[in-house]
């Protein structure tokens, strides 16, 4: 007998007889895992983690590339910062050599007299954008002595600078001058207008009068009725700083404008007034008046005066015995003094040299926008001849020698 199947019938075909087919037993369903399937569900997983390792190690290299980009922008900073603050130094040192080589008889200098057109001063080749190595410096020099002796200073030179430099309320000005006194005096008791502990103390945050000399410009904030305005100025605007500038005491009359009254006084000096070098403030603060100012003024830039001597003859022989320009004198002032007072005066704390000067130098690299300051105050201690320097300041921030 054969067995055949045809699809799920199964025949068996004998040799005289026909066998009826009946359906097969039908098999269990297997489940079978497709090779193909499988592979592919790996390489997909292995191309997850590769891509995740890549951004992580993407992340990383952008981390360490940045970094590395920082610290050598700093070190680079840190090495031009190094180098404009040697070409500031630079400058330093080079107006210290003007100001010895300045103590000599050599035109325009003189051993008699320091002027403002002398090489301490005006010499663009030594200070004006002067190069060195990689780099540049740029220096200015003044007269420390062309300035009021803050720490020796009467209260009718005060009253005269504080006004002319546009405190023009009679009250506030005795009451920042008295207060001044009050500060600068070893007693405990106050002037009519001044301040001692008593009104410091009751401050919401109180702190004592120091009674004795001024020893920064910034110890003025401390003094009752200063403000920075009028220490420092409020013109914002340089066009309108350089009008008033250029301008004489007695030309502005805008109220509640000031140039800051800082520029006018010194605690560095020996307690002298240089006349050759003074501003127009600080001649009508040590008792000349408009008119007298104006003369003095035009005099000495043609022909420097000498010595004070030589200031006083001039006075008496252009004005007299009268007073020029007195009518000028703003309110809150002392009266114009008898013209021999304020020669005597003069005589006293005026002289026609300086041994102090106020430097200040900045260094910067070309193509770069780091710059380095330094502000020094030099005072020669050396005998006339042998001129001899020492450094009464050093600091970074120039508004600490103003």
């Amino acid at each position: 007998m054969n067995t055949f199947r045809v699809s799920r019938f199964v025949f068996r075909v004998g040799a005289t007889r026909r066998v009826a087919l009946t359906p097969e037993t039908p098999h269990p369903k297997r489940h079978t895992r497709n090779p193909k399937h499988g592979l592919h569900s790996e390489r997909g997983m292995a191309l997850m983690v590769v891509l995740w390792v890549l951004a992580f190690l993407g992340v990383v290299f952008m981390s360490f590339t940045f970094s590395m980009r920082t610290e050598l922008g700093a070190a680079g900073n840190f090495r031009e910062q190094a180098e404009t603050h040697s070409l500031a130094e630079a400058g330093i040192y080079r107006a210290a050599t003007e100001i010895i080589n300045a103590d000599r008889n050599a035109d325009p200098d003189s051993t008699l007299y320091d002027a403002l057109d002398e090489r301490w001063h005006a010499n663009p080749g030594a200070y004006e954008n002067v190069p060195l190595g990689r780099g540049t410096y740029q220096v200015t020099v003044s007269d420390e002595e062309s300035k009021i002796p803050l720490n020796g200073a009467t209260d009718a030179i005060l009253r005269r600078l504080f006004s002319n430099s546009g405190v023009r309320d009679g009250r506030l000005l005795s009451t920042i001058v008295d207060s001044i006194l009050d500060w600068r005096d070893p007693d405990t008791l106050h002037r009519l207008n001044g301040a001692e502990d008593d009104y410091y103390l009751s401050l919401p945050a109180p702190y004592r009068a120091k009674n004795g000399d001024f020893e920064t410009m910034d110890e003025l904030l401390l003094v009752k009725g200063m403000t920075p305005e009028i220490l420092y100025g409020n013109v914002a605007s340089p066009d309108r700083r350089a009008e008033l500038e250029t301008q004489l005491p007695w030309e502005r009359h805008r109220l509640g404008e000031y140039l800051g009254v800082a520029r006018h006084l010194s605690v560095f000096g020996t307690g002298h007034v240089n006349v050759n070098t003074a501003s127009p403030e600080v001649l009508m603060a040590l008792g000349l008046t408009a008119g007298e100012t104006k003369l003095v003024l035009g005099r000495r830039d043609e022909v420097p005066f000498r010595d004070v001597i030589h200031l006083t003859s001039f006075l008496v022989s252009t004005v007299g015995t009268a007073r020029q320009g007195s009518e000028l004198v703003p309110a809150g002032q002392p009266g114009v003094a008898p013209m021999g007072q304020t020669l005597t005066e003069l005589q006293q704390i005026g002289r026609t040299y300086s041994r102090t000067f106020y430097v200040e130098s900045t260094g910067r690299m070309s193509g770069s926008r780091i710059a380095s300051r330094i502000a020094a105050v030099l005072q020669n201690v050396g005998p006339p001849g042998r001129p001899k320097l020492s450094v009464r300041l050093w600091s970074l921030d120039p508004r600490q020698g103003a």
